[in-house]
């Protein structure tokens, strides 16, 4: 990983500028900036952002900072229907929705024997029926 000050040479040099042209736009004395450059001195937060601004780069990039891979859920196109159907019930039905689905999930795991089958599919005919007396 590049540190800072490496970077803010780097980006100052691709730019063919002087550390007075980089404290100029930065509002800050031509010292301070060199302080940045060496390692003397941190830039704080607002000083990386006006920095980025500056150069005309992400605060990311800036910083060296990678973004890792997202290990969050994504959701496919069935599943955003799904959301967009479900956002557009009242509040007892998104309830009943997801304890029902609590419930398939549940008996999904518990699927390994056939007497588990034939319970999970009798709780699954009452299920339906209990939602098609609700409506």
């Amino acid at each position: 990983m590049i540190r800072i000050e490496n970077k803010l040479q780097l980006l100052r040099e691709l730019h063919d500028w002087k550390q007075q042209d980089v404290a100029d736009a930065l509002g800050v004395t031509r010292s301070t900036y060199a302080n940045y450059e060496s390692g003397r001195r941190s830039p704080d937060i607002d000083t990386l952002m006006r920095l980025a601004d500056v150069y005309g780069i992400s605060l990311d990039e800036l910083t060296g900072h990678a973004i890792k891979p997202s290990s969050s859920l994504q959701l496919t196109s069935q599943a955003l229907r799904l959301l967009k159907n479900f956002n557009q019930l009242p509040t007892d039905s998104q309830e009943w929705y997801i304890a029902h689905m609590a419930f398939d999930a549940k008996a999904n795991q518990a699927m390994t024997t056939p007497a588990t089958t034939y319970i999970y599919e009798q709780s699954a005919i009452s299920c339906v029926s209990e939602s098609r007396h609700k409506k």
